[in-house]
């Protein structure tokens, strides 16, 4: 090759590398487990381009049972997923290489009841309708439940009826009196006359909600794209957390997701206002919390181990220390 070839190829590198061709991007497959605000940052990355720019290609997967798609991490179905902190500690729990890199909210889940209920002892004797009755998310309403005087065994559980979608309508055909759900459902259960008892943000504000996860050996064989992924989703992060982009952000909410336009700024508020975790911080702090709660309600024997056997907060810190570079 002639030195005047070989300046040429080493320039067309150099524009792969700084600006990634659509068509060469790679690909990520990330399951969540509905169309819920938790995927907002999706969205704006997405829209705004910080996936591209980092030389990804995103395919988003719509699961609908946490269970499946924890399984299909674990296969290789999916690169990465977006769930409940306490799914990836069960999965770690039963041998399997899992972590948790990021946390994307705090908990912002309300409990709705059927119109009948006007307190949680108005429970006792009823019926509630779950996911799975060990996810972390009803855990905490049990907690609050038995401290305000309604402990497990006054109300009965109707349990593994996959994605909030179907829990709401066990409550609406009258199969169960009560479940939980987050935004936007829980804002379109409560605009149908649906009662809003109590809401997860009301009692633990520092406890870990929705996070994200991914095989350890994948991690490790895949640094460099991990924390590209993480630099995507804290700028879609930082973009939300803006109240100058407020607007734009429920508009393109609204035109991305299947819901009642009515409903987007109370999502908006809900997520961005109280849940969204900025930078994806993982506290591990807050992870032994979850810990605690998982010994407390007998998920986990003793003893426990260190909040490091389940997550690694080393991907977050590389990705926001390189956009401090930038």
């Amino acid at each position: 090759m002639n030195p005047a070839s070989h300046r040429i190829c080493l320039f067309v590198l150099m524009l792969l590398i700084l600006f990634p061709v659509k068509g060469l991007a790679e690909t990520l497959r990330v399951g969540v487990i509905s169309e819920s605000a938790n995927n907002w940052p999706l969205l704006v990355a997405e829209e705004k381009g910080y996936f591209s720019q980092e030389g990804l290609q995103v395919e988003v997967i719509v699961t609908g049972d946490s269970g499946r798609q924890l399984d299909g991490l674990v296969q290789g179905t999916y690169d990465i997923t977006h769930q409940a902190a306490d799914h990836f500690i069960r999965a770690v729990e039963q041998g399997n290489e899992v972590f948790v890199f990021m946390t994307i909210s705090r908990p912002i889940f309300d409990f709705v009841v059927n119109r009948a209920i006007r307190s949680i002892g108005d429970l006792k004797g009823k019926t509630i309708a779950l996911d799975r009755p060990t996810t972390g998310y009803w855990l905490l309403f049990r907690k609050v439940f038995s401290e305000n005087g309604l402990p497990p065994q006054d109300y009965q559980l109707l349990p593994h009826l996959g994605g909030a979608e179907n829990r709401l309508l066990a409550v609406k055909d009258g199969r169960a009196q009560g479940t939980f759900l987050n935004p936007p459902l829980s804002l379109e259960a409560i605009s149908q006359g649906l009662p809003r008892l109590t809401g997860l943000a009301d009692h633990f504000q520092e406890f870990p909600g929705s996070s994200g996860g991914a095989r350890r050996e994948w991690a490790r064989d895949n640094e460099a794209t991990l924390v590209r992924y993480l630099r995507a989703y804290i700028r879609a992060v930082d973009w939300l957390l803006d109240p100058g982009n407020r607007e734009e952000a429920i508009t393109l909410f609204a035109n991305k997701v299947e819901i009642d336009a009515r409903h987007v700024p109370g999502s908006y508020q809900a997520f961005v206002g109280t849940g969204l975790v900025p930078s994806a911080a993982l506290s591990m702090a807050g992870i032994q919390q979850l810990l605690d709660l998982l010994l407390e309600t007998g998920q986990l024997e003793p003893p426990v181990s260190s909040p490091e056997k389940y997550a690694d907060p080393v991907y977050q810190q590389k990705a926001l220390d390189g956009l401090k570079i930038q």
